[in-house]
């Protein structure tokens, strides 16, 4: 994107949609690994890193994968209003995204997601024990005959009850460009059909 057009709302909105979809098929694209934010039962912020698994500009929807058994969703049932923190810093780019998250579990969504899982992506979903539960020694919860391989086809499918796809409606977009010559800040919301557009200072 040209100096020039870090002035153009349009083409700056253009240019995220780009960059957020190359984030999904481009690992080594910084948007690849957004940090993802939520808040708990007991109304703390919590934050990890996921992995950007599909955007959809036409209905600006973000989507990650995650086990069913997660502290996440529980908190998400209860509070669905998420945000998503993005860093490029060789775009010099930083987004903040507010969404409202849908859970997607044993669903037609769910289905077509898993599908398209890789078998050793797919182990994940085979822990023996929850995600977050304490252990009295240090593991992953992986069933021992399934350590440093991946299972099967049919031995995978049992994971399918714990897989979870994480829909995120973009509600508002807060782009931030750093620039020595002057930083510019863009919010853009979504209220409507059109989003509205509007310079803030950085």
């Amino acid at each position: 994107m040209s100096n020039s057009s870090k002035e153009n709302t349009y083409e700056i909105f253009e240019d995220i949609k780009r960059n957020l979809t190359r984030g999904v098929k481009d690992r080594k694209h910084n948007f690849h690994t957004p940090v993802f934010c939520n808040t708990n039962n007991d109304g703390k912020i919590e934050s990890r890193v996921i992995v950007l698994r599909k955007f959809e500009p036409s209905k600006m929807v973000l989507n990650f994968h995650t086990d069913f058994r997660s502290p996440k969703v529980t908190d998400l049932k209860n509070n669905n209003n998420s945000l998503f923190v993005f860093y490029d810093h060789k775009l010099k780019i930083q987004m903040r995204i507010r969404t409202t998250s849908t859970l997607n579990n044993q669903n037609d969504i769910a289905k077509e997601m898993w599908g398209k899982t890789r078998l050793l992506s797919r182990k994940c979903y085979l822990t023996e024990k929850d995600p977050s539960s304490f252990t009295s020694f240090p593991e992953d919860g992986i069933p021992e005959h399934l350590m440093s391989k991946e299972p099967d086809l049919e031995e995978s499918e049992k994971g399918f009850k714990n897989f979870t796809v994480v829909e995120n409606r973009i509600n508002e977009i807060d782009w931030l460009y750093l620039e020595i010559s002057g930083h510019r800040r863009l919010k853009i919301i979504f209220n409507n059909e059109k989003p509205e557009y509007y310079w803030i200072i950085p």
